[in-house]
């Protein structure tokens, strides 16, 4: 007997953690990216820089994963990036239907840094904290440690974001993107960025199975009551006291009995399989004023190789960012 068992079940449904690493991670500005600021005649060059940015979702995922009740949230984060790409966020997440003030709360620091001109690198670890009122509570993993690479091509920009999460459950996932920003500058005349940003993604993961084999043997026991010439009697008795003679010499049968033992083995093996858990399309509309970024995306979620219990469908999840740096 088989008994899977869902990631996500064993995770209690932590939906809000990862809502989009690639999406963090290019939000961490390089040095190299970031205008100078001009005082007088001489140049400066921040040291560093604030963001703080608000967003709300029409419903939460974790790694495509997502339940039957749906969860729409509110986010709000402050970043801290510093010249040397050196950085820090902290992230708190409101579901519109809990009572908790706050359901989650996230923790992370990183390193970015790129090699070369194309290539952009981000070292990432978070902490989760999770309200005793939400939802989300029996959510055991509470560590994530994560790498996102990303390469860009002129004509296609790839990102591949690795992470191990570990807690009470360990898990590896990987989530591959490729997108390509597409300006829309002839739309406002060029006084506005605005552009889009259209994502395809690829989510793959370890799966926890716990597979339950049950294993019966059954033992036949012979049993002899009474022996041929024996009597009753004392003799008799003392010589098969289980059917003792009645103490005329009728004890002592030839009948013969059976008994039959059944043992029951349960083994259960806990093994994690990596696989393709979910497919991704989103679409982005960056527009920017100056220091004020607004992005309405819609994003559309295939989840595949459900487990048995796992209620995840395929879903439109609308949202709304926006970002201020200073």
């Amino acid at each position: 007997m088989k008994q899977p068992i869902s990631l996500c079940m064993v995770l209690g449904w932590m939906l809000l953690a990862f809502p989009s690493w690639s999406g963090a991670s290019s939000n961490i500005a390089f040095s190299a990216d970031k205008p100078e600021a001009t005082a007088a005649s001489d140049t400066i060059v921040k040291k560093g820089w604030w963001t703080v940015e608000l967003e709300t979702a029409s419903n939460s995922s974790f790694y495509g994963r997502n339940t039957a009740t749906k969860f729409p949230y509110a986010a709000t984060s402050l970043t801290y990036v510093h010249n040397s790409g050196l950085w820090a966020s902290a992230t708190t997440y409101k579901l519109f239907n809990t009572k908790a003030v706050v359901d989650e709360t996230d923790v992370s620091v990183g390193y970015a840094f790129k090699v070369g001109k194309r290539v952009t690198n981000n070292i990432i670890y978070s902490r989760f904290f999770f309200s005793e009122q939400s939802p989300l509570l029996k959510a055991v993993t509470s560590n994530a440690a994560s790498i996102y690479s990303a390469v860009d091509w002129n004509i296609l920009y790839t990102a591949l974001t690795t992470s191990y999460v570990f807690g009470g459950s360990n898990d590896l996932f990987v989530v591959l993107e490729n997108s390509r920003y597409l300006p829309l500058n002839p739309l406002w005349k060029g006084k506005r960025q605005i552009g889009l940003d259209p994502k395809i993604g690829i989510t793959a993961g370890t799966q926890e199975f716990s597979q339950t084999y049950t294993q019966v043997q059954q033992t036949k026991n012979n049993n002899n009551s009474g022996s041929p010439g024996t009597g009753g009697g004392l003799v008799g008795d003392i010589l098969n006291p289980l059917n003792p003679g009645n103490g005329n010499g009728n004890g002592g049968s030839n009948n013969s009995g059976s008994t039959t033992t059944t043992t029951t083995t349960t083994t259960t093996v806990t093994e994690h399989k990596f696989r393709i858990l979910n497919y991704d399309f989103k679409v982005p509309v960056v527009i920017s004023f100056g220091s004020l970024e607004v992005e309405p995306s819609w994003r559309y979620s295939i989840p595949v190789n459900l487990l048995e219990g796992d209620e995840s469908k395929a879903q439109s999840i609308f949202s709304v960012k926006g970002s201020y740096t200073f």
